[in-house]
């Protein structure tokens, strides 16, 4: 009993990510009515929950070693329904952020692009970049990253204020999305069925014309569980969604991917296999464009494809240093 009081002592408590995770697991299973599979496993993963030092690197292995021990892991066919159910009730597990109106959300992500499409010998590229926003938009934000001529150095770039004139909390804003969602999504929910219909909002709704890239920017950067939840099962009962089972994050990690193609793009929200956590997003231009010069400094322009995933959401009281 000793020598388990040290090791309890010495190996630190489990994230909320990787208790979220492991909650996930419990829940897949329930909802497979206990039914697990007949060929050998090597690992265990609801054990894995337990050892709090090591779960991430057991989590991944259970993924990438079930099956036989001589034979490819099966990935279990999935429909997108069922996987943005299950993201949904992940997504109620996940830890809430309360921010303050005057505080901001720095959100720190990752983005790769390539190959070229519009320019063929652009490289591949990644990189890390920030952002802080207002809660309630009440002030300008701030961008951060590598900078367009010289990817040695950091560029802040100022995140000005749409509009002034529109009442706080302004659209857009965090606290504006968690007082409008619930409406938006009723009042989206009859366009399932009929095709979304084009052109500016109705004055005094915006965002009124619901479409996959409309939900998509939305669960990029961060909600609420419970509104994150909410656009999950929104988007379980949209129509003619592909699935792509090979589907991978800006970080490469293996996931489910859900697509639509609309306005010559597609934009692809991927989770996690084994979880259904939400990795990420893929946007692919499906355009045909003419040769030539990349139109902006953007690293990833013109590149025809682009991953997005959010490494770190937090609220923070001030904005950086410029640089």
């Amino acid at each position: 009993m000793g020598e388990l009081h040290r090791v309890y002592d010495q190996v630190p408590p489990p994230s909320p990510e990787v208790l979220a995770e492991g909650r996930a697991r419990l829940i897949t299973l329930a909802r497979d009515g206990g039914r697990r599979s007949r060929r050998p496993q090597r690992y265990r993963g609801l054990l894995a929950v337990g050892l709090a030092g090591t779960v991430a690197a057991a989590g991944a292995v259970v993924v990438a070693a079930q099956g036989s021990d001589d034979g490819p892991r099966e990935i279990r066919t999935v429909s997108a329904h069922e996987v943005l159910t299950r993201a949904a009730a992940v997504a109620r597990l996940e830890p809430e952020l309360r921010p303050r109106p005057d505080q901001y959300l720095y959100i720190r992500s990752v983005v790769a692009w390539g190959p070229g499409k519009v320019a063929p010998d652009k490289p591949k590229g990644q990189q890390t970049r920030e952002r802080w926003v207002s809660v309630d938009g009440s002030k300008p934000g701030l961008r951060r990253a590598p900078c367009p001529r010289q990817r040695a150095k950091v560029c802040d770039t100022p995140i000005p204020i749409e509009d002034k004139s529109a009442p706080v909390p302004r659209p857009g804003s965090h606290l504006w999305l968690v007082r409008e969602m619930p409406g938006l999504l009723k009042h989206w929910k009859p366009q399932l069925t009929a095709p979304a219909p084009t052109g500016t909002p109705a004055p005094g709704r915006p965002l009124g014309s619901w479409n996959w890239y409309a939900a998509g920017d939305l669960i990029g950067d961060y909600l609420p569980p419970r509104l994150r939840a909410q656009i999950f099962e929104f988007l379980a009962d949209v129509p003619r969604v592909k699935v792509d089972q090979h589907a991978t994050d800006a970080l490469g990690r293996p996931g489910i991917g859900l697509s639509q193609d609309s306005d010559g793009g597609r934009l692809e929200l991927v989770f996690d296999r084994s979880t259904y956590r939400f990795l990420g997003s893929r946007y692919l231009d499906l355009t045909p464009r003419p040769v030539g010069g990349d139109p902006t400094d953007e690293p990833e322009s013109g590149a025809g494809e682009v991953k997005t995933t959010v490494l770190q959401v937090k609220a923070v009281d001030r904005l950086p240093t410029r640089r």
